[in-house]
């Protein structure tokens, strides 16, 4: 059953590549909210910060898949990030909320997808930084 009607597919690989970005994406922001939970290392800042880099990247080939070359997604996606962390403490939960509005979206989602995806890199680096940081 679909809620929307569907557009054309994209390309194979594309579509694939997104995907993978998601889950690996998914997959580090749990790490970093069960992790300690579970009695597991979490990621190291340097570790965290690649991600970020990575999500990044893959924003700014959504841009420029979606015909925005000179978006500057870091910085959109950092207007985002304070947006949404204006309704939600932690940066975990806005990066949730990001990368889910960013697989809702999906390719077709273009720039905007992107966007939100740079979201979820800021709230890593910001996550990092914390990282960094000696706590009681």
């Amino acid at each position: 059953m679909t809620v929307l009607p569907l557009s054309p597919p994209p390309h194979a690989h594309n579509q694939q590549t997104f995907e993978t970005c998601i889950a690996l994406t998914l997959q580090i922001v749990a790490t970093l909210e069960f992790a300690p939970v579970l009695g597991r290392d979490r990621p190291t800042r340097e570790m965290i910060l690649a991600f970020a880099v990575q999500a990044e990247r893959h924003a700014g080939m959504l841009a420029v898949l979606a015909g925005f070359p000179d978006t500057d997604v870091q910085a959109a996606g950092h207007h985002w990030y304070v947006n949404l962390s204006a309704q939600r403490d932690e940066p975990v939960q806005v990066a949730y909320h990001a990368l889910h509005a960013a697989a809702y979206l999906g390719l077709d989602g273009g720039a905007t997808t992107g966007t939100l995806l740079a979201a979820v890199a800021h709230a890593l680096r910001v996550l990092a930084e914390r990282e960094g940081t000696l706590t009681n």
